[in-house]
């Protein structure tokens, strides 16, 4: 692991060369557009409908889930954008974290049956049983650049473990980056792309240097308090480092900054948790009692979360202009790569 860790020089430095090879490289005079929903995709958000779900609570469930963005109206996408919660309309890593650690959860219950997997046979297995059920997520959103970069990073962590190896998560980031980039070297210029891997390897650099992942909550930690502070603990950290590790490439293509990102988060992000599976549910129970049971809970999650979102774009200062050129985007990348290369590896 110490051969490991000597790595992180090198990889921080990294973080300025991508930059200036991202803003000052002309990209292709033809970048291929987001592709329409499949016929798949289709029967499936018809599904979803079926079950009960309509208006906007039906197109953001659909998002979510499905990654299907067809009927999400322009004042419900800027709703999400002001807010800072856009990120949670494009199926991404945090869709397929989600379905990750949901079906990790149901194979093993809940960390019962963990022993079994301890095994070489049952490591194997596990993971080949998560490998295909990701794989099979992105067929049914679409196969969107932006879920297959995710599971390409779930496949090669997977594949780690398989082989007993401890995941080092920025080799598994690079190495992500370096099978999509073969595939389709076009998506270096991709917005969504660029955002996906700064924000990932931002929040593998920042908070190994925090001491948050060290903190003990005492007596509390095995408690329903302590796990409910840990987890919305966690939310903050990374939606910081996230932040960090985004701010000049959002200033830099939207030119604007979302004031409440982080009380965005803290509201968005456990609805989402509990809205994907549930929506994914009732797209696979249709109109049974069980499927419209299910539905009404997608339902009332969504409709928190457009009015969350609506709510916090009417707050005062939600969001401010701001503008960020080549020049200073880079310049930014160099100050934060000096900040993570000189700074201590946990911070008291």
């Amino acid at each position: 692991m110490k051969e490991k860790l000597r790595a992180y020089p090198m990889l921080i430095l990294l973080l300025p060369l991508v930059a200036a090879i991202l803003l000052f490289i002309d990209p292709p005079p033809k970048y291929p557009p987001r592709p329409a929903p499949n016929a798949l995709q289709e029967r499936l958000y018809d599904r979803l409908r079926a079950s009960g779900l309509e208006g906007d609570e039906l197109a953001t469930a659909g998002a979510l889930t499905l990654g299907y963005k067809e009927e999400l109206s322009q004042a419900l996408r800027q709703h999400f954008q002001a807010s800072g919660a856009a990120h949670v309309l494009a199926v991404s890593g945090l869709h397929t974290g989600i379905l990750y650690g949901v079906i990790v959860w149901l194979l093993t219950l809940g960390g019962r049956l963990r022993p079994m997997y301890e095994n070489r046979i049952g490591r194997r297995a596990l993971s080949l049983v998560v490998i295909a059920a990701m794989w099979g997520y992105a067929w049914l959103t679409g196969m969107t650049p932006s879920v297959v970069r995710a599971v390409v990073m779930v496949t090669i962590l997977e594949v780690g473990r398989m082989s007993y190896q401890r995941a080092f998560s920025l080799n598994t980031i690079a190495a992500a980056a370096f099978v999509i980039l073969i595939a389709r070297p076009t998506d270096l210029w991709s917005v969504s792309f660029q955002l996906s891997f700064v924000a990932t390897a931002a929040i593998v650099l920042i908070v190994n240097k925090t001491i948050y992942q060290d903190i003990e909550l005492s007596r509390f930690r095995n408690t329903g308090l302590g796990r409910i502070g840990s987890y919305f603990g966690g939310i903050i950290v990374v939606s910081i480092a996230a932040q960090i590790g985004t701010l000049p490439i959002t200033i830099h293509y939207f030119g604007q900054v979302s004031t409440y990102f982080l009380v965005t988060n803290l509201i968005v992000l456990p609805l989402a948790t509990f809205l994907v599976p549930c929506g994914l549910i009732s797209i696979a129970l249709g109109g049974t009692v069980a499927g419209v049971l299910f539905s009404r809970i997608s339902f009332a999650l969504a409709w928190l979360m457009n009015h969350a979102t609506g709510w916090i774009e009417h707050l005062p200062g939600s969001t401010f202009p701001a503008h960020a050129g080549s020049g200073m985007v880079l310049f930014y990348y160099v100050l934060l790569a000096l900040f993570l290369l000189f700074l201590p590896k946990k911070i008291a």
